[in-house]
């Protein structure tokens, strides 16, 4: 089959014999009537006019011409790149840049924000939080799960699931502790993912009061059990107790949580039986064609009914439902959104540098394009030569682009924070490839349109004037004045919303969390053995532990905590205050930790009142008690919380006496305001999970081997896990603002070295082009210094006009930022002064090295200079 070229050839041969056979007949006519050859040719040509113009007429009748011609273009336009090597790599190196970055931070975007969650149509499921006067975020309890799951009518599944904050040991071969969820019946089948081997949990799984069966997650069943497909029914033991494997997932669920294996949950257990304790997180799949308002109706209707039959426990309590899909990656939206956004902004300043290189190098090709012009091409044709040599250039670079794509994505695997959801699954994929293409299409457009208009003008005679008296036209310089301002108002608003997350960052960094963070070791220690279900056990080994640690070399600390600071580990509990009285279902409510005596002092937490925790408060004794000062300002005002009295939900002791204060902790993140908590003795109190801490002299991860060792001489089936150093902890707690930071701070900085390079081009180009205008004034009687600050002057103008448009356009930008923002405003002057100042400076600095050489002009060379 022929195609559209080999069409485009014959037809041009064709066009080519018939226009030559027409002039050869029209002379052979007039040597006829006698004129010489010639003269006879002269007159023919004369009459016939512009050969190449008549070409282009008749062409514009031919089917696929402008196929053929685009080839004609590229053809010439790789001739024209390759002519111009040097030219063509700053070119391309620079579009990589630019599309490299937009294509690294799109695939992010496409991945966690435009990819559907992995479940079956996820549109469809919504979360479900308790919703009452104290918040709109809490969790629900299992009665009333079972109750909304039995009495809804517009939900076809509603499914309830929970999680261990702390890890179970699972005995195999070689044990390890493993992070364990808890699931209602049909848990997987509601959000559509079918087991890869075995079965859902079912109703049965649920009436029992420990569990019986589990459910593999993906990762555990390769890597612990090899990948064996024949687990189902075979026997894991977990915690002691022996647990049959009814399924394996297909993918584990890192969205939702860490969880490695799942238990259903078991109903008749006394602690889920318990109308006040809400720790489950419910998930609906809605019916087909039923809408969130009808949904929300219903679980009211519902959650009226349960105010009236509970008085004491449901008065005041709703659910609040939401899109899955915004509960799971909303929290990170608004960070990727200005992040897309900041590398849209550097594109534009690639594009214009690019632009102004192009309209440089256009002026060395006006004579060119004038004479093709003079020759019968058509403005439109001269505007397609140039933008098929812009697409060229740009479709060059998003090439590269894609492989520093590749290893900004490997990069970001490695250094991005763990917080940031589905990070793992980031990668070039047809979409992403897609995105590029467009992205290289519409860049080479738009920076090369610019170019195209200015060397298409039809004015040519003017032109050639123009430059022969080695003048640079107005016009263009008008041109590549604008782009310089507009590339220097870009990186304005660029630099100071970097500006404004750097100092939020540093501020945040600087909050006091309330402890001292250096030479702490911190590790995690679950009891399992069914030795330690008797809280005597658990208390002895705790006991026996602090005693080895504090022999070891170094220690200077020991503590144990049921929840670590800024750990994500968050045990909101409610309490009633002694003498109080409290309306039905009203409590109040503060954060519960479960410590050891030594827990406090070891993470320098400072005593303002009181007493601390200590080695009397044991079992049997009275009842203590130590709060924040957080916790005496909320709820003692205007009185000494000191030998109050509380009792807090679940607590084995009736009341207990605040006998100490203590200063405020960050609990889950250094920008949230410290709330109020409470520590207990972990003596009366125990729990099978703790945080243990180890303050040290030196550095605290030498500690590590010794400290399992002193974990395995008291009991060798007990094992530690997660150990790491406080400032590791603190380190992640601040690793999604970190990332943000860093990386808008790094696209501001390409930003504003691309500015400094685009002026300094225009002055050195400038200065270039008006050689003999500075030969002429230095004739005259200028004096070097005249011409230095005359360069000077024109290039801080420029950069005058885009500080201050890059300003107003900041002003409005970061608006959006306030939200990410931490002890500052989005309108803090500090910042927008420093970085226009900045941005001054390294103007001044770009048109230095132009002033020096118009200086350095020789006024009898540069009288000669064309």
């Amino acid at each position: 089959m022929k195609s559209p070229f080999d069409d485009g050839k014959k037809h041009e041969e064709d066009l080519h014999d018939e226009v030559r056979e027409h002039l050869e007949m029209a002379k052979r006519d007039r040597m006829e009537r006698g004129e010489s050859e010639e003269d006879a040719e002269r007159a023919v040509r004369r009459e016939f006019g512009n050969v190449e113009l008549v070409k282009e007429t008749a062409r514009d009748q031919w089917r696929w011409r402008w196929l053929a011609e685009l080839a004609v273009d590229a053809r010439f336009g790789l001739r024209m790149l390759t002519k111009n090597p040097g030219f063509t790599l700053v070119a391309v190196l620079t579009l990589a840049l630019g599309i490299g970055a937009n294509t690294a931070i799109f695939s992010v975007v496409d991945s966690v924000l435009l990819r559907p969650l992995p479940f079956h149509e996820p549109q469809r499921l919504l979360w479900l939080n308790g919703n009452f006067t104290q918040s709109d975020q809490a969790a629900v309890s299992t009665p009333d799960f079972v109750d909304y799951r039995r009495e809804n009518r517009t939900f076809e599944q509603l499914v309830a699931m929970g999680y261990m904050t702390n890890p179970s040991n699972l005995s195999t071969e070689k044990p390890e502790q493993v992070m364990e969820g808890f699931a209602s019946a049909n848990f997987f089948d509601g959000l559509g993912v079918h087991p890869k081997f075995g079965r859902d949990f079912v109703a049965a799984d649920e009436q029992v009061r420990d569990p019986q069966v589990v459910i593999l997650g993906y990762g555990l069943w390769r890597g612990n059990f090899g990948g064996n497909p024949d687990i189902v029914g075979k026997t894991v033991r977990l915690d002691g107790q022996d647990l049959t494997v009814v399924g394996v997932l297909p993918h584990d669920l890192p969205l939702l949580t860490d969880a490695q294996l799942w238990v259903p949950m078991p109903l008749q257990n006394p602690g889920m039986q318990v109308r006040v304790a809400h720790f489950l997180k419910v998930i609906g799949r809605m019916k087909a064609g039923t809408t969130p308002q009808q949904t929300q109706a219903d679980t009211d209707a519902i959650a009226l009914g349960l105010a009236r039959e509970y008085p004491t426990t449901n008065q005041g309590w709703s659910l609040r439902q939401r899109p899955l899909q915004d509960v799971l990656i909303g929290p990170v939206r608004p960070a990727l959104l200005v992040i897309l956004a900041a590398v849209a902004v550097l594109l534009l300043i690639v594009c214009v540098n690019v632009a102004n290189l192009l309209l440089a190098r256009s002026l060395s090709r006006r004579k060119e394009f004038g004479m093709r012009a003079a020759l019968g091409a058509t403005r439109g044709r001269l505007i397609r030569q140039t933008l098929t040599e812009s697409v060229m250039l740009s479709t060059l670079g998003a090439g590269l682009g894609v492989l520093l794509a590749i290893f900004g994505i490997g990069a970001l695997r490695v250094f991005g924070p763990a917080s940031l959801p589905r990070l793992n699954e980031v990668h070039i994929n047809g979409g992403v490839l897609a995105f590029t293409a467009g992205l290289a299409l519409t860049t080479g457009l738009f920076f090369g349109l610019i170019p195209a208009l200015q060397v298409s003008q039809k004015n040519f005679a003017s032109v050639q004037k123009e430059f022969g008296r080695g003048s640079t036209p107005g016009k263009h310089k008008r041109v590549s004045s604008i782009l310089v301002v507009a590339e220097i108002a870009f990186s304005m608003a660029l630099v100071v919303s970097a500006g404004l997350l750097l100092k939020s960052f540093w501020r945040l960094v600087h909050v006091d969390p309330g402890f001292r963070a250096e030479h702490v070791l911190t590790a995690r220690l679950s009891l399992g053995g069914d030795q330690y279900k008797d809280d005597a056990h658990k208390a002895a080994f705790f006991e026996q532990l602090e005693q080895r640690v504090a022999e070891l070399p170094g220690v200077q600390g020991f503590g144990a905590t049921s929840e670590l600071p800024l750990a994500g580990e968050h045990n909101d509990s409610p309490f009633y205050i002694e003498g109080r009285s409290y309306a039905a279902s009203e409590f109040d409510d503060a954060n519960f930790h479960q410590v050891t005596a030594g827990y406090l002092a070891a993470m320098r937490i400072p005593l303002l009142e009181g007493r601390m925790l200590d080695a009397h408060d044991k079992a049997g004794a009275a009842g203590a008690i130590v709060v924040n000062a957080a916790f005496a300002k909320k709820f003692f005002p205007n009185a000494d919380a000191l030998h109050k009295r509380v009792q807090a939900f679940g607590d084995p002791q009736k009341t207990r006496e605040i006998v100490g204060i203590v200063g405020n902790t960050s609990d889950n993140a250094l920008a949230d305001s410290q709330g109020p908590e409470m520590y207990v003795p972990i003596a009366q109190f125990p729990g099978s999970t703790v945080e243990i801490v180890v303050r040290t002299s030196g550095n605290p991860e030498s500690t590590g081997g010794a400290l399992r060792r002193a974990v395995t001489a008291i009991d060798k089936d007990e094992t530690l896990s997660n150990v790491r150093s406080m400032d590791e902890v603190l380190e992640t707690s601040v690793a999604q603002p970190r990332f943000s930071s860093q990386l808008l701070g790094f696209f501001a900085l390409v930003a504003l070295f691309l500015s400094a390079i685009g002026l300094y081009g225009l002055l050195a180009y400038s200065v270039t082009q008006r050689t003999s205008e500075i030969g002429v004034r230095l004739a005259l009687g200028a004096s070097r210094g005249d011409i230095c600050r005359m360069t000077i002057f024109h290039g801080l103008r420029l950069a005058g006009i885009g500080v201050a448009l890059g300003l107003l356009g900041a002003f409005g930008a970061t608006r959006f930022l306030q939200n990410m923002l931490y002890g500052i405003s989005a309108a803090d002057v500090p910042t927008f002064v420093s970085v226009a100042l900045v941005l001054l400076v390294v103007s001044l600095l770009a048109t230095y090295l132009p002033a020096r050489r118009a200086m350095r002009v020789d006024p009898i060379v540069a009288l000669r200079y064309e």
